[in-house]
């Protein structure tokens, strides 16, 4: 990969899973981790990111879908791409929402390759 790293918002509550991203993606990525919603928004309003993975269920006031929404308003599927991450199955109505408004979805637990692939056909897609 040439030229500047890319920067990656990590959105996840669960630690084990923060520490499994963050491994798999530091040497080629810039990792930035956040726990919750709230302060996912707050970050994504100050500062700008290449891709957002994105844990469905969140703890807190305001999960996955709130900042989805957020981002939706200020981008579109290819100015920033989501990946969305759940180990739950979705409604039907979920599943829609997801599919019309992320670029891909991984299922967890979280496996590097198939995290690492997904973020590589992104990103190439970009170009």
């Amino acid at each position: 990969m040439s030229g500047e790293r890319k920067n990656i918002l990590v959105v996840e509550d669960n630690l084990e899973t923060q520490l499994i991203i963050k491994v798999s993606l530091r040497d080629i990525y810039n990792i930035e981790l956040t726990n919750n919603a709230t302060d996912a928004i707050n970050i994504l309003e100050h500062r700008s990111f290449d891709l957002v993975l994105l844990d469905i269920n969140l703890n807190g006031e305001a999960d996955g879908k709130d900042v989805l929404s957020f981002l939706r308003k200020r981008y579109s599927k290819i100015e920033l791409p989501v990946i969305v991450m759940t180990a739950y199955d979705l409604s039907d109505e979920d599943k829609t929402y997801f599919n019309e408004n992320t670029n891909s979805f991984i299922p967890k637990p979280i496996d590097k390759n198939i995290i690492c692939g997904e973020i590589e056909k992104l990103f190439a897609k970009s170009h």
